[in-house]
């Protein structure tokens, strides 16, 4: 059987991919809390839990007086989502930095 060979960048790639795609959807299920239920995800506790899982949520403010307008609702629900997960996967590059940086490497006889 043919296996391809193993690259030095293969887990940065599957790390990067998969904090992307939580990052994308922690905010598209805010974003589906958001729609069901606005007066909770945009004042209290709701929001500022939402506002630590995902920073780019600090848009719905904005956009919660253009509410009438879709294109208001499609940019702004694309933003949030792209930009978390853009911040998810600069987190989880930052954090596989410091890991293939500072943890000491197996030593080869």
């Amino acid at each position: 059987m043919l296996t391809a060979p193993r690259r030095r960048n293969d887990f940065l790639i599957i790390v990067l991919s998969i904090a992307l795609v939580l990052g994308m959807a922690v905010a598209i299920g805010l974003i589906a809390a958001w729609r069901t239920d606005p007066a909770t995800m945009t004042e209290g506790a709701g929001y500022y839990a939402a506002l630590l899982l995902c920073p780019p949520f600090l848009l719905v403010g904005p956009v919660s007086g253009l509410a009438d307008s879709t294109l208001a609702l499609v940019l702004a629900t694309g933003s949030i989502v792209f930009g978390n997960g853009a911040l998810y996967a600069g987190l989880a590059a930052f954090g596989y930095w410091a890991v293939s940086t500072f943890w000491p490497r197996k030593q080869l006889l």
